[in-house]
């Protein structure tokens, strides 16, 4: 047995869920802040210097560095793609009540973005609310543009042209709100024009 000597403490300072690259899923972890003591039999007496913090997940025993904590969650970028498709549709449309194949459309659109169960009624109750608040969809869509690829932003926005075409050519408010959302997006002006013509 070593009778003197250094040992690193760790001890919890923080908890919370975390995306865990091993298990492939949301997880719970712990953070933890480390510390060199000098020891003497085992028993910690004179801390050291701190060695920093890692998260460790409580499902494997996986440690990661705590820029981790920027990588949205599972739950978290469900969320992001839910709310932005559902106000991006929202957005696009005139703020009269939508015909039937826009509405089908957009109901459509807005339950395969993780919305089960949203109908014609909760898509009346949104729209209303949507023209009655601030009307902006920036940060949702920023949210979400975050965590799609290229291929990802133009197929997310071509299913929101299609929502505005289902009934007829684009007014020059939808494309302007179009231009709007595939600015968010990262999308260039002149791509855009090519998706709407490709849509």
């Amino acid at each position: 047995m070593l009778i003197l000597g250094t040992r690193t403490v760790y001890r919890t300072v923080g908890r919370g869920i975390v995306l865990c690259e091993r298990c492939g899923g949301d997880r719970p972890y712990r953070r933890r802040s480390g510390r060199h003591w000098w020891h003497v039999l085992g028993v910690p007496l004179v801390p050291l210097d701190r060695t920093g913090e890692h998260l460790r997940c409580a499902a494997c025993g996986t440690c990661y560095r705590v820029d981790l904590l920027a990588v949205p969650t599972l739950e978290q970028m469900r969320e992001a793609l839910r709310a932005g498709t559902t106000t991006a549709v929202l957005a696009v449309l005139d703020g009269d009540p939508p015909s039937e194949a826009v509405a089908r459309r957009a109901l459509d659109l807005v339950s395969r973005a993780g919305a089960d169960g949203f109908s014609a009624a909760d898509l009346a109750l949104a729209q209303r609310e949507f023209a009655q608040g601030p009307g902006e969809f920036g940060p949702d869509l920023e949210r979400l543009a975050v965590q799609l690829d290229w291929y990802a932003k133009e197929w997310f926005l071509s299913g929101i042209i299609g929502v505005a075409r289902a009934d007829g050519p684009l007014s020059a408010r939808q494309r302007a709100v179009i231009g709007s959302i595939a600015q968010y997006l990262g999308i260039s002006q002149k791509r855009a024009q090519d998706v709407i013509r490709l849509t």
